[in-house]
């Protein structure tokens, strides 16, 4: 009987062993690993999932994505709130200052442009200022760097002071040369002309502002 009672006092033992050692590789596993939760890597212990990843997404990369730095306080997340609208007030303004001037600019030429048969040799020298100007303009919008919101909102305003720019060039290369005055090269120059207003006009939209477009400017073609 000796020998039974040792036998089951052994099987116990074991038993009890790989009790214990179950619990303490559980243990381990959820630590590392996690049954519903997930490391935290400030503190090094563990976090809940749904503290971490709310909707699929971590907090923090939410919050990065608005241009606040993870793990923000309250303050600096204020601070950079306050950034972003005035570097988003700064940017309307000088998109605002470029198109006014690049309107200006375009509607020079195309002045001096409905008047093509009676030009003097000034009027085609400030038509060269003028597209030089434009391409300056052109140059400064790309170089624009916008805020998220108004991304989309640069893509279109800069093909629009482009196709004011292209305008201007074919209109001073026509008064400069007469015999690039042809039907085609008035009808290429209104075609720029009413994709420049057609963009000016989206841009204002995604801008939220009514700056001043091109309007129903006189077309060229049907005057040659």
């Amino acid at each position: 009987m000796t020998g039974v009672y040792a036998k089951r006092a052994v099987l116990i033992l074991a038993l009890l062993i790989l009790m214990v050692e179950g619990y303490f590789a559980y243990q381990w596993y959820d630590r590392y690993h996690g049954f519903g939760s997930a490391p935290d890597a400030a503190s090094g212990g563990v976090a809940p999932l749904e503290e971490t990843m709310p909707d699929g997404v971590a907090p923090e990369e939410t919050t990065a994505r608005r241009g606040v730095p993870s793990g923000a306080d309250d303050a600096t997340t204020d601070q950079y709130v306050a950034a972003s609208r005035r570097d988003g007030a700064e940017y309307v303004r000088t998109v605002g200052d470029i198109q006014s001037g690049a309107i200006e600019a375009f509607l020079e030429s195309h002045e001096k442009l409905l008047r093509y048969d009676a030009l003097a040799a000034d009027d085609v020298e400030e038509m060269k200022a003028n597209e030089t100007a434009l391409q300056e303009m052109a140059d400064q919008a790309t170089d624009l760097a916008p805020p998220r919101e108004y991304e989309e909102q640069h893509e279109v305003f800069g093909s629009a002071i482009d196709e004011l720019r292209d305008a201007a060039g074919l209109a001073h290369g026509m008064a400069a040369d007469p015999v690039a005055a042809a039907e085609l090269g008035f009808d290429e120059y209104d075609g720029h002309v009413d994709e420049a207003s057609a963009l000016l006009r989206r841009s204002n939209e995604l801008l939220g502002k009514d700056y001043e477009a091109i309007g129903d400017v006189r077309e060229v073609s049907p005057e040659f």
